[in-house]
């Protein structure tokens, strides 16, 4: 398995597994490094590397990078899914908000609406409870209570989180 410190330069991997204890696996969630995270190493030197993910560069210690394995091919789907999938008790990250094909009026707005609540790329959402039919669901986002539809929470394209 190729690891983040001795993949090529400036190629695209996705992640496929993080080694390590807990709080660094948790770090690195928050920064965006979950299962099947697209990412680049750009720039490496002696002690560390300069990631690209998620539009951000980062820079990490070569022994950081070292815990984390990739893949050129996105490793199954069990943890690429929408919001409206995730069940009560899990977290999520938020990896973007898709609109369709079409660039209609009711769908840009509805996009422009979640990012004005604070659903952006790299959230953790909390999904707290969901109403007995899935309609709708209670999240927690940002340190707030937020209710979607599942038609909202289908646009929303999320990773679960392993153990949080």
């Amino acid at each position: 398995m190729i690891t983040l410190n001795t993949c090529q330069l400036k190629q695209t991997y996705f992640v496929a597994q993080i080694h390590g204890d807990v709080e660094t696996k948790k770090h690195l969630q928050n920064l965006g490094f979950v299962k099947n995270a697209r990412v680049a190493l750009m720039n490496r030197d002696n002690s560390n590397g300069v990631i690209l993910i998620h539009n951000s560069r980062i820079a990490l210690d070569n022994t950081i990078l070292a815990n984390i394995d990739l893949s050129q091919e996105m490793i199954g789907n069990e943890h690429f899914t929408t919001l409206s999938t995730v069940k009560p008790g899990q977290t999520a990250l938020v990896l973007g908000i898709a609109t369709g094909n079409t660039a209609d009026d009711l769908n840009h707005a509805l996009k422009r609406r979640l990012l004005d609540m604070g659903v952006t790329r790299g959230t953790r959402i909390y999904v707290r409870k969901v109403a007995p039919f899935g309609d709708p669901m209670e999240l927690h986002v940002r340190g707030y209570e937020l209710t979607l539809r599942k038609n909202e929470a289908e646009k929303v394209e999320v990773s679960v989180l392993e153990n949080d």
